[in-house]
């Protein structure tokens, strides 16, 4: 299976070949300003063809205004567009017996700024603004059915990983604006897996901006990005939509629908899914902002890939156990009078997860834990949102952003594992059972204030916000631990608890911001924030009274009552400075934080007070070099407080055999993060984008680890100094567009180390309880390489294949341990007569440290075949078969300085399904545009 799939990634490069062999034709010239004759740098040289229109090809001219198109048909006539910002679009007609040599092309300027028109017919394919990079998404031809992650696909510098996730010439994009409004939260994979590439106009993409920021014209370092979707003029007023149901083998089912109400300012837009196959549902943003970590000895959290953990126990992720997870949500968008524009939004979230677990744990001390856990768990929430933003004058703004939401978790979990210190020398057992359920209750808001003082730039911003919420929950632990001595029972152990648990947090903040212009190419920006913060967590817990036959008899071991306050002020001034060409930017400036943090355990009526100053230099510098190439470098500093969690001194026994307990003398750790970066970016040709950086931190929050001579550990969280992480990453992309196809290729090579300290008894020999330092350095090295390739309407294939090496040293004991696995993805759409389509996807996973008795080498090949009908395709039948070799498993093994282990989860295994889906599409009509004689082709004003 590996070899057929690597057989049609070369087919792919092939069939690429072929093409690029079949069209030899070229055209080449210059580009300049007819006033200054200077050369024009960055100008968008398009062709199309002269009929329909369509794109050929496009380059950018170079810093001497020349440019070189390849791949032209011979047999045709094309037409000629260049455009460039501030200047009349260029268009001209170009027969078949076109010279190779244009000669000079000169643009006369336009009395308009183009930023201020769309044109229609004349866009050029991709234009370059100042900050922002706008693609025009008629240039980039999509199925009809295809969504905005589709054409995202298409677009150079654009890469979407497995998850959805978007970066944009190596920058991460966090934010998805459409017609510049927030749409739904701020999860990017909503808009990007749910919106027709149909309705869309532009693409732009920006630095990603805070209100305040975009508002007060503060520069950003780059470093993260938003894209704006703006629609097509005619699909701002309609009705449009997805449906779709499923049902399969294994009782597997999937329903999801979106519907969408737009009419100028006001969008209106429901959704809703429901489905057993480990997704949940549209979105993640909304379980994630409810799962911060709790005080009182219990929290829960998801993980990246998805995964629901509540106090340390997993309920599965992507592809580990089995979720059966709904949702239904609402977003709503309007502009209310001249002056006000609203916001509200609306999510359910329900997950339900049964998962079973068995688990091999080696430790470098000869312990050796065989567990299995199985259990099942529920989390629902509501979440309701709203914006308001008031433009009291030309000048004076004010934006008023309340969240509320609700969430209840329950779990039932049970596990038995047995130790032993050796082989065939049992030390323990332990049968044990948790329940726990848990409600929580949030409000947070935010109010800003900002303007403009003059059109110099000079402006003043106040914001305020807090965040209050509370949460009270049940906790029940049964456990049974049964000690041995030379394999014979020597002593048993029964815990029957109950915990009751109530916490609180609250926190206020107050900033205010001042932006002063200093001269021409200099301005300072002064901040000053207060934050208060208070804490507070109680948490109860009783032992079984037999006699009252209830939970009376208070454990004051297993009790406590605490209370942080947190107080923080954040002086910082920055000084940026911005050349007069554009090529050189610097910020230079940094904060002081002031922060005091007062810790108080009323069970023993003891208090902690700590108080901290450190100061955090905040510098970037970068240059811009004639070739558009970029050097920067970044430094910042900033500070990460310790959770009440790891404060409060009371002990978590939900394992009796792995008791964790908080420590009130923690610090907060603070970051130092420094980098250096190059990235050149070029939408026709090759990209560059590399880093390096270094991030060392004192206070770092970790752990002792004390294991008893009976087989038991306690964890406990300290500060400690001495560690540090450092990346570096070199990628390169290639895009190449022509008329019927389209290829885009990525390679680069990542790798990562740190440093970190932890204090522990685990590798010490029998007998030996004393602490001892442990100093580990862990390396993760490997190359990737990335492919998709796309013929007209008819194929599209992509490929991804990356390598790792992983290492880890342990100073203590001398002990180097190392793993090696490979990942590679091959997917094939091929669209045939008849409105027949078939896909084709192929994962292949190697991992030489895989358990003994598992393959390290797993390959899943999924597929499918489907019918599209109706009018315009608007209806579609599909027939989905997921791991058709039966191969799929969910075993790791994860090798540290503490010892090996192994870890198996049940998950979604082989399934057939047939899925039918139809979309709504319904505008309204709009007026024809006007026709405008200058330049060519017609716009809208």
């Amino acid at each position: 299976m590996l070899r057929n799939a690597i057989l049609l990634t070369l087919l792919c490069l092939c069939i690429t070949s072929a093409i690029n062999a079949q069209q030899r034709n070229q055209l080449r010239g210059t580009v300049a300003d007819s006033a200054s004759k200077e050369f024009l740098e960055m100008a968008t040289v398009a062709v199309q063809d002269s009929k329909d229109s369509s794109l050929i090809t496009y380059t950018l001219t170079d810093k001497k205004g020349a440019f070189r198109l390849t791949g032209l048909p011979g047999n045709k006539s094309v037409r000629l567009l260049i455009s460039y910002t501030g200047y009349r679009t260029y268009s001209k007609i170009l027969d078949t017996d076109r010279p190779e040599d244009l000669g000079s092309i000169m643009l006369a300027t336009s009395a308009r700024e183009l930023n201020t028109v769309v044109v229609e017919g004349d866009r050029p394919p991709i234009a370059i603004r100042k900050d922002t990079i706008e693609f025009n998404a008629a240039a980039f031809k999509t199925r009809p059915n295809a969504v905005v992650e589709d054409l995202l696909k298409k677009l150079p510098g654009v890469d979407i990983d497995e998850n959805g996730n978007i970066t944009v010439n190596g920058k991460k994009v966090s934010r998805i604006l459409v017609d510049g409004k927030e749409f739904f939260g701020n999860d990017p994979k909503l808009a990007t897996k749910n919106l027709p590439s149909a309705i869309v106009d532009k693409v732009q993409v920006v630095d990603t901006k805070t209100k305040t920021e975009a508002r007060m014209g503060i520069e950003k370092d780059g470093e993260d990005r938003t894209i704006n979707v703006t629609l097509k003029a005619d699909k701002k007023k309609g009705l449009f939509g997805r449906i779709s149901a499923g049902g399969g083998t294994d009782n597997r089912f999937e329903l999801s629908g979106m519907l969408n109400a737009f009419e100028g300012p006001r969008q209106i837009s429901f959704l809703g899914s429901s489905n057993n196959l480990n997704k949940i549902g549209f979105t993640q943003n909304e379980m994630s902002a409810a799962s911060e970590r709790k005080g009182g000895g219990m929290y829960m959290s998801v993980s990246s890939d998805g995964g629901l953990n509540m106090n340390g126990i997993s309920f599965g992720a992507s592809g580990e156990g089995i979720r059966t997870a709904s949702m239904l949500g609402y977003n709503y968008n309007d502009k209310w009078g001249k002056n006000l524009d609203v916001n509200n939004s609306y999510f359910f979230n329900n997950t339900d997860s049964r998962f079973t677990t068995l688990s091999n744990s080696l430790y470098n001390d000869g312990r050796n834990i065989i567990g299995k856990r199985t259990g099942n768990g529920r989390n629902y929430s509501h979440n309701l949102n709203f914006s308001f933003d008031i433009q009291l004058d030309s000048m004076t703004t004010l934006s008023i952003a309340p969240k509320f939401g609700y969430t209840r978790q329950t779990s039932n979990t049970s596990s038995i594992d047995t130790t032993y210190f050796g082989p065939g020398d049992l030390g323990n057992t332990n049968k044990n059972t948790n329940l726990l359920r848990s409600n929580r209750v949030s409000f947070e808001n935010s109010i800003t204030l900002n303007r403009i003082l003059n059109k110099n730039g000079q402006a003043i911003g106040l914001t305020f916000s807090n965040m209050y919420n509370t949460q009270d929950g049940n906790a029940f632990n049964n456990s049974t631990q049964q000690f041995f001595e030379n394999n014979l029972l020597d002593s048993t152990q029964v815990l029957d608890q109950k915990s009751v648990m109530n916490s609180r947090n609250e926190r206020y903040d107050i900033s205010l911001y001042y932006g002063q212009p200093i001269t021409k190419t200099w301005k300072m920006h002064f901040d000053y924030k207060y934050s208060y913060g208070i804490s507070s967590s109680d948490r109860n817990t009783y032992n079984f009274d037999e006699d009252m036959k209830g939970y009376t008899d208070l454990d004051s071991l297993y009790s406590n009552r605490f209370r942080t306050i947190m107080t923080t002020q954040q002086p910082s001034i920055r000084f940026v400075h911005t050349n007069s060409n554009k090529k050189f930017t610097a910020s230079l400036g940094g904060s002081v934080y002031f922060n005091t943090l007062d810790n108080r355990s009323f069970m023993d009526n003891t208090s902690i007070r700590q108080r901290q100053t450190n100061l955090a230099p905040s510098s970037r510098i970068a240059y811009t070099f004639k070739n558009k190439g970029q050097l920067s470098f970044n430094y910042s500093g900033y500070m990460q407080q310790p959770t009440v969690e790891q404060l409060q001194p009371v002990r978590d026994n939900t394992n009796p055999l792995n008791v964790r307990i908080g420590n009130p003398d923690l610090k907060a750790s603070f970051n130092h993060s420094m980098g250096l970066g190059y990235n050149r970016f070029s939408p026709t040709g090759i990209g560059l984008f590399s880093n390096i950086g270094i991030t060392p931190t004192t206070n770092r929050i970790s752990t002792i680890t004390k294991v008893n001579e009976r087989g038991g550990q306690t964890v406990q969280n300290v500060n400690v100094d001495g560690t540090w992480t450092m990346n570096a990453n070199v990628n390169a992309s290639y895009s190449k567009k022509m008329k019927d196809w389209q290829m885009r290729v990525n390679g680069g090579f990542f790798g990562n180390m740190s440093r970190q300290v932890n204090y522990s008894n685990i590798n010490n020999p029998k007998g030996d309880t004393s602490l001892r330092k442990n100093v580990s350095q862990s390396l993760m090295v490997g190359p990737m390489l990335s492919l998709s390739y796309a013929y007209k309407e008819i194929l599209e294939m992509n490929m991804f294949y990356r390598p790792n090496y992983n290492q880890v040293k342990s100073r203590l004991n001398n002990v180097t341990t190392s793993n090696f696995t490979q990942r590679l993805q091959v997917g094939a759409t091929a669209y045939l007569p008849l409105n027949l389509f078939v896909e084709n996807d192929v994962q292949y996973n190697y991992n030489a440290n895989t358990a003994p008795g598992f393959r390290k080498g797993i390959t899943v090949y999924s597929a499918a075949i489907g019918y599209e009908f109706l009018k315009e395709k608007r209806a579609q039948v599909k027939l989905y078969a997921y791991d058709l070799l039966r191969q799929n498993t969910n075993v790791r093994r994860n090798v540290t300085e503490l010892g090996t282990f192994d870890t198996q989860t049940d998950l979604v295994e082989q399934y057939f399904m047939l899925t039918l889906s139809y979309n709504i599409s319904k505008f309204g009509k709009i007026k024809p545009p006007r026709r405008y004689n200058g330049g060519g082709g017609y716009m809208i004003f």
